[in-house]
């Protein structure tokens, strides 16, 4: 059997979320899964016609009991559907990584599209899904693919792992139109914000240094804790954005332990799991929360998470996490 990767030439963009396809692309490669080269086509028309075309030709390697693993989104759902059937058709084995699901997302009150994407998971023979949370969520809305649980996202960094110390500032990286509870800030906490679209309501306490690559960016993140927070409130994740946060797994918690820094997360989102089951981080229920925990934790307990971010880090820019989920997903084809 001959183990393909899907690769998107054209519509990915300079973002974290890319970055998170690029890596696993990169994974898989070397391990010597060989590239099928996709293009997506920006003008309708040639999409309409050129699609199944180009599809055919790019699947000419890819004979029957082969396996093809597929990202999803894939950016175009007309192009993955072309994709899927066509693999179908010709029995090769298909696995899915799935980076969002919109259902849960965006979607959740467009019925129509969220039934189109739960028919698309379901032409897969397997799911590799964020965790436990999102499987059973998928089976709850209809997905009767087997799925099997990546755990967290791996996030390929060469940079030396930061320096860290419960005296340093807090950091946040993303998108800080996500993050208007920033303006809110008068916690006695200081932190470090990296990202675009920043406030101009930033109190003191928030020092704003500009936007980094995801290449970059790890060389920067020297702090405390990375925070991991969405919305518009400080006592609880909130908006569409917080709420999916109850079922995926921010690839910024990725970013930071890669960096070998502790983690704060929402104690009801997915990923305090995972948290709490490796000792990474700390999961509070609301940040005005924070200072008391801080305050509470000694230097000996800090340096023991510590030494588990750089083991998870070690794993997580080793690949390890796509590789163990690709090899279950394949086992269960058996």
């Amino acid at each position: 059997m001959k183990k393909f990767i899907v690769n998107v030439t054209e519509g990915q963009k300079n973002t974290a979320g890319d970055k998170a396809k690029k890596d696993i692309t990169r994974i898989l490669f070397d391990q010597n899964y060989q590239k099928i080269e996709i293009k997506i086509f920006d003008n309708k028309i040639k999409k309409l016609f050129l699609t199944h075309k180009e599809i055919k030709e790019v699947l000419r390697p890819v004979a029957a009991g082969d396996l093809i693993v597929v990202q999803y989104p894939l950016y175009s759902l007309l192009e993955l559907e072309t994709f899927l059937r066509i693999c179908k058709f010709r029995r090769i084995k298909l696995v899915g990584i799935v980076h969002d699901v919109e259902s849960l997302r965006l979607l959740k009150e467009n019925r129509v599209r969220s039934i189109r994407e739960t028919a698309i998971f379901n032409k897969f023979d397997c799911l590799i899904v964020h965790n436990e949370i999102m499987k059973e969520k998928l089976h709850q809305i209809g997905v009767k693919t087997n799925m099997v649980s990546l755990g967290i996202f791996d996030y390929l960094n060469d940079n030396k792992m930061v320096n860290t110390g419960l005296d340093k500032e807090l950091i946040f990286a993303g998108n800080l139109e996500k993050a208007s509870f920033m303006d809110k800030w008068t916690l006695n906490l200081k932190i470090k914000l990296f990202g675009i679209n920043p406030s101009k309501k930033y109190t003191a306490l928030v020092t704003y240094l500009g936007v980094k690559s995801p290449d970059e960016l790890p060389r920067f993140l020297s702090g405390s804790f990375g925070l991991v927070w969405d919305g518009s409130e400080l006592i609880t994740n909130s908006g569409v954005f917080g709420e999916y946060t109850r079922y995926n797994n921010p690839h910024k918690v990725s970013l930071y332990l890669s960096c070998g820094l502790p983690v704060v997360v929402w104690k009801q989102a997915a990923i305090s799991a995972f948290v709490k089951e490796y000792q990474v981080g700390l999961s509070v229920d609301s940040l005005e929360d924070l200072p008391g925990v801080l305050q509470s934790i000694s230097e000996e307990e800090y340096g023991t998470m510590c030494r588990n971010v750089k083991k998870i880090g070690k794993m997580i820019r080793d690949g390890e996490f796509t590789k163990r989920a690709v090899d279950m997903a394949i086992d269960s084809l058996c």
